[in-house]
């Protein structure tokens, strides 16, 4: 209870100001598999948007060592081997440098709360910190505009990130490292303001409500169809 008192606190301090002038953290995960019990982070991906403007010189991109089974059907989809990830490097300095790449900015992300389960976990696992992002998912604010007829009915459908990209007319050839998948969503979240702008929606505050990846969407969507597993 605690913890949504004060992200609406947090959120109020946004009321009222631009997303064009707004910093974003655009962040993706590839993970294990999706128990998040079980498995664990293999890699994370982010870039830094403005508006709707990608800085393309701020990236961050790390793979770690996995602390658990790397899954066959994960490794298809992210064609990361365990041999492979077997010398990279624990994830505790890979938090770290995450933690101090997005600092206090708002998380963007496709079904970003898979991502932010698995992050929240490894930090206080890990760092013994708590981890406690304002987030914007780009799958609510999709949805929320079919629901509004802003965007095709027939785009109901769409859950996975590359069938998004695609119907925004957005090219997603190279997928499922994090930072492509990052940069994709990212290319996903600039269309998405767009639109909203469109209807006059301007603020992160109305952002943050729209996309809220806490919201019940009813659209039966599993981890594996996010993941596209």
């Amino acid at each position: 209870m605690f913890n949504i008192f004060r992200k609406k606190r947090k959120i109020y301090e946004y009321k009222g100001l631009s997303v064009s002038e707004m910093e974003f953290a655009v962040v993706d995960t590839e993970l294990t598999g999706l128990s998040e019990i079980k498995d664990t982070i293999i890699s994370i991906g982010s870039l830094k948007i403005k508006g709707k403007s990608i800085k393309m010189g701020e990236v961050f991109y790390r793979t770690v060592k996995p602390q658990s089974f790397v899954k066959k059907d994960s490794i298809i989809v992210h064609e990361i081997t365990p041999a492979e990830l077997e010398s990279c490097p624990d994830i505790i300095p890979i938090l770290k440098e995450y933690l101090n790449f997005v600092k206090d900015l708002i998380i963007v992300g496709h079904c970003i709360s898979i991502d932010i389960a698995f992050l929240k976990r490894a930090i206080h696992k890990h760092l013994n910190q708590t981890y406690e992002p304002l987030a914007i998912d780009t799958f609510a604010i999709y949805r929320w505009l079919i629901q509004k007829g802003l965007l095709p009915e027939e785009f109901i459908n769409n859950k996975s990130l590359r069938d998004i990209a695609n119907s925004l007319g957005i090219e997603a050839k190279q997928m499922h490292d994090s930072l492509s998948d990052a940069f994709v969503t990212a290319q996903v979240f600039q269309r998405l303001i767009t639109l909203l702008a469109e209807i006059k929606i301007y603020t992160v505050d109305e952002l943050l409500e729209i996309g809220n990846p806490n919201i019940n969407l009813n659209i039966g969507l599993d981890k594996k169809q996010a993941f596209q597993f």
